[in-house]
């Protein structure tokens, strides 16, 4: 298994995260460990899709950090980037993970800042663990593919969580720094599971008081809260339609066993579904990632 140290310092084989990647042989067959120390990497890294099994293991989840600064209204040709060209940390590569760092966009809040991404993933069967994302509108892109995110956490404002692939939260804290929308799902119709969050824990910053769990971004959205502590910002309702009755026919919302002083659903609004307990208690891991490879993240 090769692995190789990146350190900012000098005192490893690279001082450049993406110098380390770049490195990897294409369609190489094993995995590649790259270690990075403490310290703070200013760079833009991206897996491309055609190196798979890159792991990217950092020395602490506080004191390793990737960091960039970029937001969706940038115009350095007179146009905006955009959104998607604005992740500090981009996973195009299958079977790609992550644990003990920090991703940060550092693009902040004022006139004419936009939407600014810490982690896009469009690879499949992804892990991150113990892994900080942080930014305010659009932290995490989870595009397609199957990700699990153990032990994370993530902070927002608008809509941080996003997107259309299937991904389990599992004890993970999800910090909103803002009045806003914790996600913005773009499940698919044909995809059974969108965003699961299990055994959670819904945090708040001074700033926000009155914060949706989600609205839909396409209108089959699925997002499901089981067994998750909510805090005082989660709005008695719950969700929120995006300005369009029509998606309360077809957004799939869902939760059970939430608790805490966010937690209590009989205010939850009425076109949103309580999960039965047994039917969450099936929503193993397996199941949730159940495909054709039988991919489990923790076995």
């Amino acid at each position: 298994m090769p692995r190789w140290t990146v350190a900012a310092d000098g005192s490893g084989d690279y001082t450049s995260i993406q110098e380390a990647i770049d490195s990897v042989r294409v369609h190489w067959e094993e995995r590649t460990v790259i270690f990075i120390k403490k310290g703070v990497y200013r760079e833009r890294v991206t897996i491309p899709d055609n190196k798979p099994m890159i792991s990217l293991v950092g020395e602490s989840m506080t004191e390793t950090i990737i960091t960039y600064n970029l937001d969706a209204n940038l115009r350095p040709n007179g146009k905006p980037i955009g959104t998607f060209e604005t992740s500090v940390l981009t996973v195009h590569g299958d079977d790609f993970t992550a644990e003990h760092l920090t991703v940060h966009n550092t693009a902040g809040v004022g006139p004419g800042i936009g939407q600014a991404l810490a982690v896009y993933v469009s690879g499949d069967r992804a892990v991150f663990t113990n892994v900080r994302m942080l930014s305010y509108q659009d932290t995490l892109y989870t595009s397609k593919g199957r990700q699990y995110f153990k032990s994370c956490f993530i902070a927002g404002h608008v809509d941080y969580i996003f997107g259309g692939a299937t991904v389990l939260f599992h004890e993970c804290e999800i910090h909103s720094l803002r009045d806003g929308y914790i996600t913005a799902a773009s499940t698919t119709a044909q995809t059974e599971f969108g965003f699961v969050f299990l055994d959670c824990k819904l945090t708040n910053g001074p700033e926000a008081d009155a914060v949706y769990l989600g609205r839909p971004w396409r209108p089959h959205a699925h997002v499901a809260f089981i067994n998750t502590w909510m805090g005082p910002h989660i709005r008695t309702e719950g969700w929120d339609n995006w300005r369009n009755p029509d998606n309360e026919k077809t957004a799939r919302y869902m939760e059970t066993g939430s608790h805490g002083p966010g937690g209590a659903t009989d205010g939850r609004a009425t076109w949103a579904k309580m999960l039965e307990p047994e039917t969450a208690a099936g929503w193993t891991i397996e199941r949730v990632f159940a495909g054709a490879d039988g991919w489990n993240p923790v076995s």
